[in-house]
């Protein structure tokens, strides 16, 4: 298309300075004529892209690179300047004689040379823009790449800290009970246990889970949680609507043992804990509020542990700067809120 475009160019300029002089000469048979002239470029420019690749004019072959490549549009230039004499030789006398091709090559030679040496250039120059562009969007599809994997890696680290963190409380829990004499308690809480990390072990592999999911997590250690206390009222409100929307694997775990270990455990009166979720405009909010303590300064700290702050991180890490976190007094208890994209 390039050369097909040249052609109607130069076509045209010729016919304006045929009509300027009293010529006959058609736009048409001018046309014709010079893509046929043109497509000479056309056919060369397959091996220049091939030359250019082959041999790179970059930091470390820069002169010698340049040098070749001088060497070369020499060459091609003389190669097309001889096809484009026997193309006028042909047209002129309809017949190819030395004499003739000679004096044509002459004429081009003179007047068209550095003309097409810089066509040469322009052509190695597309040529060696097109290969780095390429190499560009390859080093960025990989830094990209590499980034994703970091990032993926980073998150898997995050989860398998919270199952420890989660399992050594539990079996700290477990401890307590059993030097308590409550060894059916216990026992209790280790069958919960074990079908509680089951589950968790099947959902590893996923990032991102429905909610409805979650919720069910959220019931398995709830019963475990039971075992120990069982004045311990869950009200947990869910929205169909909202139940197949997809969330961080194990998110809410972390807020409700936070709920349970820094706010029911330190009231005597303490004993409920609620679980919510609604909409609002294009974000989800997911809460858990648990009486007990009010947030002051202590709690705030408790807030920065290993778990929420887990949260934390994981929220900005699938989120960046779309996902918040906050916990809210209320009356006399506290609201842990997670506020995320609303997505399926």
């Amino acid at each position: 298309m390039i050369w097909v475009i040249a052609a109607l160019f130069t076509s045209t300029q010729l016919y304006l300075k045929t009509v300027d002089a009293g010529g006959k000469d058609s736009w048409g048979q001018l046309f014709v004529v010079q893509l046929l002239v043109w497509s000479i470029w056309g056919f060369l420019s397959p091996l220049i892209f091939w030359l250019g690749k082959r041999f790179r004019i970059d930091r470390q072959t820069y002169y010698s690179g340049a040098l070749l490549h001088i060497a070369f549009a020499v060459i091609l230039v003389l190669l097309y300047l001889a096809v484009y004499s026997v193309i006028w030789n042909l047209l002129g006398i309809g017949a190819l004689q030395w004499e003739v091709f000679w004096q044509y090559f002459k004429i081009f030679f003179l007047n068209l040379f550095h003309w097409h040496f810089f066509i040469y250039m322009a052509i190695i120059g597309v040529a060696h823009a097109i290969v780095f562009q390429k190499e560009s969007r390859e080093r960025q599809d990989a830094a990209v790449a590499l980034e994703k994997q970091l990032l993926l890696s980073e998150l898997n680290t995050l989860k398998s800290q919270l199952s420890p963190h989660f399992l050594f409380n539990t079996l700290n829990n477990v401890i307590s009970t059993v030097e308590q004499g409550k060894s059916e308690i216990a026992s209790g809480m280790l069958s919960r246990l074990g079908a509680f990390l089951r589950c968790i072990l099947e959902e590893s592999k996923h990032q991102l889970i429905p909610l409805e999911k979650e919720i069910e997590y959220i019931h398995q250690y709830l019963e475990i949680e039971r075992f120990r206390n069982k004045q311990l009222e869950v009200a947990i409100h869910k929205k169909r609507e909202l139940l197949k929307h997809r969330v961080p694997n194990f998110i809410l775990q972390p807020l409700v043992e936070n709920a349970i270990k820094h706010g029911i455990s330190k009231s005597k009166e303490a004993n409920r804990i609620e679980i919510g979720m609604e909409r609002e405009a294009d974000y989800l909010k997911l809460w858990v509020y648990n009486e007990g303590t009010e947030l002051d300064n202590t709690s705030k700290l408790h807030s920065e542990g290993v778990g929420l702050a887990n949260t934390k991180s994981r929220l900005a890490f699938v989120y960046g700067d779309k996902a918040s976190f906050e916990l809210v007094p209320v009356n006399t208890g506290v609201v842990a809120e997670i506020t995320i994209p609303f997505t399926y």
